[in-house]
């Protein structure tokens, strides 16, 4: 039995995203999110995939910027934290940087924040020393 939109969980909602993402719909993960939503972690200084991004375009313009930019070797959300209309998710990734060739490896958490089964926002802790050491 499927479950209707309106009875979905926060947790679902964002586990359903990170299916999308491992399947490379990316569609899917913009349909999960309000038109104003805002999308980023912190901005580094030579990384345009850095930053915040604005609404639904500026999601998809996210996701460009990442599959342009990086081939990433290994992504994986290990622990899903939810609690009320905030997911915390914890996970790890490795990749390379396609114009410098360098690799890197992180954990990562992000923290998404729901209202009415839309995310309203999702920000991104990493490892922005690696990230930089990797695009420089």
């Amino acid at each position: 039995m499927e479950t209707s939109v309106a009875t979905r969980s926060n947790l679902q909602i964002i586990q359903e995203g990170f299916a999308d993402f491992a399947e490379g719909n990316i569609r899917g993960i913009i349909d999960l999110c309000a038109d104003d939503v805002a999308w980023g972690g912190y901005k580094i200084p030579g990384v345009d995939l850095s930053g915040y991004f604005y609404g639904k375009e500026g999601v998809e313009d996210f996701f460009n910027r990442l599959s342009s930019e990086i081939d990433m070797t290994e992504f994986e959300p290990k622990e899903f934290i939810a609690q009320g209309d905030v997911v915390v998710v914890l996970g790890h990734e490795a990749g390379k940087v396609k114009v410098t060739g360098k690799t890197y490896e992180q954990d990562w958490c992000g923290v998404f924040r729901l209202k009415n089964g839309k995310v309203q926002s999702c920000f991104q802790f990493s490892d922005t020393y690696e990230f930089a050491k990797a695009f420089s």
